[in-house]
């Protein structure tokens, strides 16, 4: 779009330009004319040539009228006009009156050029036009009579060949440069065209181009009686090429996908027909692929098939295998839907079912999408809602210490009473405000509130502790974030020591820039930070030490199976505990439910722990109770 822009500012100064050239000449022309009709209107009176001199001072009047017009409203076509007109008076004047010693034929050389060249090509012919016509019926005619002065038929005819030559000669530039003008603008038209409706990078028509395409086509369709599949593609893994090789990397990627798309979608033996609109880049890395007049929906399978077929083994551009791959999402017209959006947003939906269910796959759209859908729909409308109609409230899940069970902080956990949400969980909500980008808002909301409620606790209760709480893994990419954390601290007067920010270590990504570059910026605040729900994420060991963490805290599972039959799994816990003081960490155990386990932790070595069997997630009220006993 900033492309587009560019080009709607070239072409604009461009025209803005040519109309400041135009209103300079008109005005500079103007002023000089009106100096020159007065001067030489007065010499005419002087020496008796009242006609002449009249003509020249009133000319010289409308002049100044016309400047004084121009100056005010900018109007440089009706000055164009009106100083044509002096100027064809002017040069008609010196014709009939001859001038000062028959002297006028020469002056009405320049006037006339001057008078073509201020119009553009047409109004110019039409002015060389008139005042040709009117030349010969001065010269060569009867009303030679009204002339003031006489023409020998050697003078007339040399004048009439010389004006037809100027004339000619000052026509065929104006049109040369009306023409380079047009071609210069319709190129710029024809680029405004290719960027508004086309992708810069791949040369596919973009979002807004297959759209108008996706229309005209349901609409053809609809009276044709036909079928449309809709191939909706998006790489996986791509951010890990951009991440690790470079933007340059990434977008030789997309290109090389692209063109490869186009190949295997119109095979030899292609029955649909295809046009170069059947395939587009919406954005980013994602595509999409539309079959006309398809026989059975299970016919986009197999292009389905192809375009997978493509990453086999990986996917190489300069010599290098990147583990991209594709997860398609596939919607039908009209069985899936009848209007262009929603079979766009179906397709995109099977698209993310792909994704759910190992990527690399291929997905049609269902009645179980669609209900999914719906419900994504409703939880959707029911967060926007409890946002702005305050709907949300914390609970505090107190932490114990393992050696003497003082409670050491407390972890604050959102909760929803939107009647439309009744029966939703975080669980659910939450991995929808991160899809629609509405976590950003509410994890400020959780934070504003739960600092709110730590300074109550240390003014009025000298709780020393910390303030647990869980952030969406969205927020590591959000440069903005550090600066909204320091900022809401220093509203609260709370010392970034007594935070501590979670975030589940299926979060991280390995190599990720903006993450560890964000998770700097919160350790250098003064937060604590915390890996929640470890062990069941893909962390490798190695990286932690890359991670500014404070903090493991043992997923519930782990805890949960510490006297289970798997060896594995009950060895878990023990693994974590020595990885944390390897690496000089505080070890949290999540989901105690009974007193062995919470036995067996202390001996283990943890640090802090939490769960049902030492306190529930308490309203406010029952926390500040059990902060009195």
């Amino acid at each position: 779009m900033t492309y587009i822009r560019e080009n709607i500012a070239d072409q604009q100064e461009m025209q803005a330009v040519r109309h400041h050239r135009r209103y300079t000449l008109c005005q500079v022309l103007t002023i000089l004319g009106v100096l020159f009709l007065f001067t030489f209107g007065s010499l005419s009176f002087g020496n008796g040539a009242y006609f002449l001199g009249s003509t020249l001072i009133l000319n010289a009047c409308v002049g100044l009228v016309n400047l004084y017009l121009l100056k005010r409203s900018g109007n440089v076509e009706r000055a164009a006009r009106i100083l044509s007109c002096i100027l064809f008076v002017l040069s008609m004047s010196l014709l009939i009156t001859g001038g000062k010693d028959n002297t006028g034929m020469l002056w009405i050389y320049p006037i006339v050029a001057i008078n073509l060249f201020i119009n553009r090509f047409w109004p110019a012919v039409f002015v060389f036009g008139i005042f040709s016509i009117a030349s010969c019926l001065l010269l060569f005619t009867p009303i030679t009579a009204l002339l003031m002065t006489s023409y020998s038929l050697t003078e007339a005819l040399r004048f009439m060949l010389t004006m037809l030559a100027l004339n000619a000669i000052c026509l065929a530039a104006l049109r040369s440069e009306e023409q380079a003008y047009k071609t210069i603008m319709q190129l710029h038209a024809e680029d405004i065209h290719q960027l508004a409706y086309y992708d810069t990078l791949t040369g596919l028509p973009n979002r807004w181009s297959f759209k108008t395409n996706l229309a005209r086509m349901l609409t053809r369709a609809e009276k044709d009686k036909q079928r449309i599949g809709l191939l909706y593609i998006d790489l996986d893994n791509f951010k890990q090429v951009n991440d690790q090789h470079g933007h340059e990397a990434g977008d030789r990627l997309l290109l090389t996908f692209s063109e490869k798309l186009w190949e295997v979608i119109r095979p030899n033996d292609q029955v649909f027909k295809l046009q170069r609109e059947s395939l587009a880049r919406l954005a980013g890395d994602e595509f999409v692929v539309l079959l006309p007049n398809i026989k059975d929906p299970l016919d986009a399978s197999s292009v389905a098939t192809r375009i997978l077929n493509i990453f086999k083994g990986g996917f190489k551009v300069d010599d290098v295998v990147h583990l991209v791959y594709a997860s398609i999402g596939i919607a039908v017209y009209p069985d899936d839907s009848t209007t262009p959006s929603d079979l766009l947003h179906h397709a995109d939906a099977a698209m993310y079912d792909a994704k759910n269910n190992g990527r690399n796959c291929f997905r049609f759209f269902t009645q179980e999408i669609a209900d999914r859908l719906s419900q994504r729909q409703l939880i959707e409308k029911c967060l926007r809602q409890a946002l702005s109609e305050a709907h949300f409230s914390l609970v505090y899940m107190p932490i114990f210490d393992c050696k003497d069970n003082k409670i050491v902080a407390v972890e604050v956990l959102l909760r929803c009473q939107h009647p439309g949400l009744d029966g939703f969980g975080p669980d659910h909500f939450i991995p929808v405000a991160e899809a629609t980008g509405l976590i950003k808002e509410i994890d400020l909301w959780v934070i504003d509130n739960a600092l709110q409620a730590l300074g109550i606790l240390q003014k009025e209760h000298h709780f020393d502790g910390k303030v647990c709480i869980n952030i969406s893994g969205v927020e590591l990419h959000n440069e903005l974030f550090p600066v909204q954390v320091k900022n809401l601290l220093g509203y609260h007067k709370i010392k970034p020591e007594s935070v501590e920010l979670e975030v589940t270590e299926t979060a991280f990504v390995a190599n990720d820039v903006t993450c560890l570059k964000n998770l700097n910026a919160l350790s250098q605040l003064g937060v604590s930070l915390a890996l929640d729900d470890f062990g069941t994420g893909y962390t490798a060991f190695n990286q932690l030490i890359h991670y500014p963490a404070d903090c493991l805290k043992i997923d519930r599972s782990f805890v949960n199976d510490l006297f289970s039959e798997r060896e594995a799994r009950h060895k878990m816990v023990t693994i974590i505990q020595n990885l944390a003081k390897l690496y000089d960490l505080r070890v949290i155990a999540e989901g105690v439910e009974t007193e062995a386990q919470l036995t067996y932790l202390k001996e283990l070595g943890c640090d802090w722990a939490q769960g049902y069997y030492l306190s529930r997630p308490l309203q406010w009220d029952d926390l500040l109770k059990l902060f009195k006993v």
